[in-house]
């Protein structure tokens, strides 16, 4: 069995905890689907910003079905950091750690998110279900 895990943007902590059994795709949210990826934002903040992780926050539960699904957000400082990170230092960091294309894809997805959350003024999460 697989895990899904997604990442999406929607206004406040309750709006998020309704979705904790349909998930951000059932409920027509902006999100990012990444199967099976259990890296935690704050630390691909850090190795992108060149930070250390323990000036990040953590993402903080919000909703959890105490069986398969969880809902948590992404701390404001992780989603700050990975917005401002521009192509050229992700083409870098890809060469660095050698990263398949889907990877790649990812990570800017996650970038390209963040970006939004700053923009809208929405806070990103995310949902794991197992």
């Amino acid at each position: 069995m697989g895990v899904l895990v997604d990442y999406f943007l929607i206004d406040s902590d309750q709006a998020a905890e309704r979705i904790l059994a349909s998930g951000p795709a059932g409920a027509r949210l902006p999100y990012l689907d990444c199967k099976g990826w259990l890296d935690g934002p704050d630390d691909l903040a850090a190795e992108l910003s060149g930070r250390d992780s323990s000036e990040f926050g953590e993402c903080l539960p919000v909703a959890d079905d105490e069986e398969s699904s969880g809902v948590d957000r992404v701390a404001d400082e992780v989603v700050a950091a990975l917005a401002v990170i521009d192509d050229s230092r992700l083409r870098e960091y890809a060469d660095d750690e050698l990263l398949a294309d889907y990877e790649i894809e990812r990570i800017t997805g996650l970038r390209d998110l963040a970006r939004e959350a700053v923009r809208l003024g929405q806070g990103m999460y995310r949902w794991t279900c197992v």
